[in-house]
C-alpha cells in the first residue's frame, strides 16, 4: 500500500488573491514560515504556472489521513467528522459519535466531543478513538474547525 503523504493550509491575507481557499501539497517550513508546494496538475488545472508555492497560516496545516470518507471526501487533521463505532457491553452495540481529527503520538486519533446526542465535557469523560479503529464505511467529513466552528457548539475544540 502506497501512503500518500500531503498537507492543505489556508493561505496568507498576501495569497489570496491566487487563491481564496485551501490549497493543497507538500508542506515546505522555511524560515519560520509555512508553505505548501503545489502539484503541477494543481497549477495546470488553474493556468497560474508561475504560483507554484504559497505561504499559508501556520495553525491552519493538517496533514492527509491517508482515508477518505464515505462521500469520497479526503479527511485532513482537524477536520470534523461523524463515525459510528462498536463496543462490546455482552452484545456488540454501535454507537455515533462526532468528533475532530488530531495527529498525536505518531498516529491519527478522533477526540470526540459527542457521542449518541450528547456533549464530551472533557477528555477524562470519553477515550480518543484511533482513526483506523472506527467503521470507516461511516466516517463523514461535516466540516473543520477553521470553517465551522459553530458545528462544535461554541467551543474551538480544545
Amino acid at each position: 500500500m502506497d501512503r500518500i503523504i500531503k498537507f492543505r493550509g489556508k493561505p496568507t491575507e498576501n495569497n489570496t488573491s491566487y487563491f481564496k481557499d485551501w490549497v493543497y501539497g507538500f508542506l515546505v517550513i522555511s524560515n519560520n514560515k509555512y508553505y505548501i508546494l503545489l502539484d503541477i496538475l494543481d497549477n495546470i488545472k488553474r493556468d497560474n504556472y508561475e504560483v507554484y508555492m504559497i505561504e499559508v497560516i501556520p495553525e491552519t496545516v493538517g496533514q492527509y489521513t491517508g482515508l477518505k470518507d464515505k462521500n469520497g471526501k479526503e479527511i485532513y487533521e482537524e477536520d470534523i467528522i461523524e463515525f459510528s463505532y462498536d463496543r462490546f457491553t455482552g452484545n456488540f452495540d454501535t454507537k455515533i459519535g462526532k468528533g475532530i481529527v488530531e495527529f498525536i503520538y505518531g498516529a491519527f486519533y478522533i477526540k470526540p466531543y459527542e457521542i449518541e446526542g450528547k456533549k464530551i465535557k472533557g477528555i477524562e469523560d470519553e477515550e480518543w478513538f484511533l482513526l483506523y479503529s472506527v467503521n470507516e464505511d461511516t466516517l463523514e467529513v461535516i466540516g473543520n474547525v477553521y470553517d465551522n466552528p459553530e458545528i462544535l457548539g461554541g467551543n474551538n475544540g480544545d
